[in-house]
């Protein structure tokens, strides 16, 4: 009965407000409680168990996945969340709920012929999912690390499983459309807090994260507040789809506009974030789909509406004076000059401590290029003296997703990522013209960017490694594969 309950598809094939109205009463209560109670455990607990238990009875698994997302990757830490103590480290409400929804497909496989490893990627990302678990096994039983601090990289990885579950539980278009629009209102609701902090200033906290004063070469920028928080992921990810489905798509003019809307608002969103690497792997996706799209006999014109309408749009929004723009200018400028100023200011720049980091890394993927160090094991010593930095990574964490990956899982983990990520796109480029849905097509493209985008930013960070990128690129990798599915050309 509990495998029925957990696997059925929705029973009834009605508008799927409730997914939504579920995801979005679940970010609104949890954000309330966050900011006006001290300790929030208890009412977080009720809160989702009560939301879970009614996607469960409704059938709107898909609103499960929103729920995850909304605890890895939007405003809120997941560290903050109550947990279970187990020997591993902390086992949080949401490690229950990926394996609740896992034990139900295992559940219906013993009694029916279902499938549990999908055609695609399905293979890849399970074989790299094993290398991760092995890795775990590997740092802690040879290299004595903390099973702490491999438990949390060890999480980073698990969340990759949000790709079968989306396989499992997303299994109507009208249930993909619904996730895919759940996505877009929780990353606009992330952006918007963005503004509200950045209004707010950093004397008062309402999102978790980093919430700071710019600092460049020259010191600190005392009007500009920097907002870094895991939900820079989704604001990405639903940026370069709604990119792709402005290029793309046949819109109405109302439509059109509302699109043009929510461009501006998460374009303002990665602005708030000031950091260099969203910037340029923004620019990035939009280049790649235009080199994907090249073809389309409407691309040019819509490039130019696009960036027309963005600019108009972004200076309306900066014109605002409650959002002090000739600061926000000012501080844009220097950030984006600092990438060229960057070789001549190696040493005061962050890519300095990038650089140092990256000789550690090598040194130690040198000793061990086999089997890497493990997850969770420190590479190097606290060079950086005593910092909310070092405190927070305490020598652990790599600038350099690569080296990172090649560090800790060794050649078998960087040849199952690679693997992943060649399949990704080679499915599709072989695929996407295939698609005879606009949205469909425009939402495989928008993904694809995004990954594209990541493999950029591990250049200079490690997002395959990190929970809220990884959380983000499995549901939508997940997507991508239920649209070939539907579309029949799996």
């Amino acid at each position: 009965m509990l495998s029925r309950d957990l696997t059925l598809p929705a029973r009834r094939p009605k508008v799927y407000l409730l997914t939504l109205l579920l995801a979005l009463t679940f970010f609104s209560l949890i954000f309330y409680l966050r900011n006006t109670l001290d300790d929030f455990s208890l009412p977080f607990i009720y809160v989702f168990m009560g939301i879970v238990l009614i996607s469960f009875v409704s059938g709107r698994l898909e609103a499960c996945l929103l729920i995850l997302l909304v605890l890895t990757s939007t405003i809120f830490e997941l560290m903050e969340f109550p947990s279970l103590p187990i020997m591993i480290g902390d086992l949080f409400f949401s490690d229950v709920l990926i394996f609740l929804l896992l034990a139900g497909r295992l559940v219906k496989r013993v009694t029916q012929d279902v499938v549990v490893v999908p055609r695609g990627l399905g293979v890849p990302i399970l074989v790299f999912l094993l290398v991760g678990i092995f890795a775990f096994f590997y740092a802690v039983l040879v290299e004595h690390a903390p099973t702490n601090t491999a438990g949390v990289e060890l999480r980073s990885l698990f969340h990759f499983v949000l790709f079968f579950l989306v396989i499992y539980y997303v299994r109507t278009d009208r249930q993909l459309r619904t996730l895919a629009l759940g996505l877009g209102l929780v990353a606009c609701l992330v952006a918007v807090a963005l503004a509200a902090q950045y209004i707010l200033g950093s004397d008062i906290t309402i999102v978790s994260g980093r919430v700071e004063l710019l600092s460049n070469s020259r010191g600190r920028m005392g009007d500009v507040t920097r907002i870094l928080v895991p939900g820079s992921s989704v604001i990405f990810f639903t940026l370069c789809s709604f990119i792709s489905m402005y290029l793309l798509m046949r819109l109405r003019r109302r439509q059109r506009l509302l699109l043009l809307a929510g461009i501006c608002l998460l374009t303002l969103g990665l602005i708030l974030t000031f950091t260099r690497i969203f910037w340029v792997m923004a620019l990035a996706a939009v280049v790649l789909l235009m080199v994907l799209t090249r073809r389309r006999a409407v691309i040019y014109p819509r490039v130019v509406l696009l960036l027309a309408g963005a600019v108009l749009g972004l200076g309306l929004i900066l014109q605002a004076r409650v959002l002090n723009p000739a600061v926000i200018k000012e501080a844009i400028v220097s950030r984006s000059a600092s990438i060229l100023r960057a070789p001549g200011n190696f040493q005061h720049d962050t890519l300095f401590m990038r650089f140092l980091e990256s000789r550690y890394a090598w040194e130690r993927i040198k000793e061990k290029p086999l089997l890497g160090i493990g997850l969770g094991k420190a590479y190097r010593p606290l060079i950086f003296g005593k910092v909310e930095y070092e405190d927070t990574v305490g020598g652990t964490y790599l600038h350099n997703g690569y080296l990172a990956t090649q560090l800790k899982m060794g050649l078998p983990g960087t040849l199952a990522f690679f693997w992943v990520i060649f399949r990704f796109f080679r499915r599709v480029f072989k695929r996407w013209r295939k698609i005879r849905e606009p949205l469909y097509q425009a939402l495989v493209l928008g993904v694809a960017a995004s990954i594209f985008g990541m493999l950029l930013h591990s250049l200079f960070a490690s997002p395959f490694l990190t929970t809220s990128w990884v959380a983000v690129a499995a549901v939508g990798m997940g997507l991508v594969e239920k649209i070939y599915s539907f579309e029949e050309i799996a």
